[in-house]
């Protein structure tokens, strides 16, 4: 029998998610067809299958502990353990002062500043580590790709000038309208929470990356479920 390396599985592994995320993207129009829904009709489809989705993604992370999943050492990258003086935390906590200072008079504009520097640092992250490149791709791909409908829209002069920042705003448009909600400003008023929390998103996805296949797998699920549920709501409100 033919053993598959644990660089090929998790290879494969990014593959699927690449592949369902994709599928997924360019059939959320044609899902809420089938639906034969409208905004003053939603069809209970609308959170049943959603609701499927995660449980389904549940129990492949209730069963990730006694899969055959390893990660390969090859390529990692190391580093000696960060040592902090008094100067250097003197600096930190001035920038840190500064910075808070900046995006409470610019919100939108540090906000989108932090979010470029995190994407930045995203890819010198790719770059960096060959071993987790197929793991941070797929981080990407779930976070983007729930979305593709928005290039094959049917109507793309309604969507054409603004269909980057959307695209962009996607993966965290269902998180961004609950914290919007409870901080009781709209979303449209408040891009910086988007930019905030995509660059949040984007850490958290390097850091459990770091920490092991299986917590990746975990956490792609859940960012892609995110994603989704973002993209399907934002057809029903906005498109549809």
């Amino acid at each position: 029998m033919m053993c598959v390396s644990p660089h090929h599985r998790l290879r494969l592994i990014s593959i699927s998610f690449l592949a369902v995320s994709s599928l997924v993207g360019w059939l959320i129009p044609d899902f809420y067809e089938w639906t034969d829904s409208d905004q003053s009709r939603p069809s209970p489809l609308l959170w049943q299958v959603p609701l499927g989705a995660f449980l389904l993604a549940a129990a492949i992370c209730v069963a990730l502990p006694w899969l055959p999943i390893t990660s390969d050492a090859r390529g990692k990258e190391t580093r000696p353990p960060l040592r902090f003086g008094i100067r250097t935390l003197l600096l930190i906590t001035t920038a840190v002062a500064i910075g808070l200072t900046l995006f409470a008079k610019f919100p939108v504009v540090m906000g989108g500043i932090v979010c470029a520097a995190m994407y930045a640092y995203f890819i010198g992250f790719w770059i960096r580590r060959p071993a987790d490149r197929w793991a941070a791709s797929s981080l990407l791909s779930c976070m983007i790709l729930p979305s593709m409908w928005l290039i094959s829209y049917d109507e793309p002069d309604r969507i054409l000038l603004v269909i980057f920042g959307m695209l962009a705003m996607m993966p965290v448009f269902l998180p961004a309208m609950l914290v919007s909600n409870f901080l009781g400003v709209h979303i449209q008023d408040s891009q910086w929470i988007v930019f905030l929390l995509v660059a949040m998103e984007l850490a958290m996805g390097m850091w459990v990356i770091c920490l092991g296949p299986k917590r990746t797998i975990a956490y792609l699920l859940l960012v892609a479920l995110t994603s989704s549920m973002g993209s399907l709501l934002f057809y029903q409100l906005i498109i549809a």
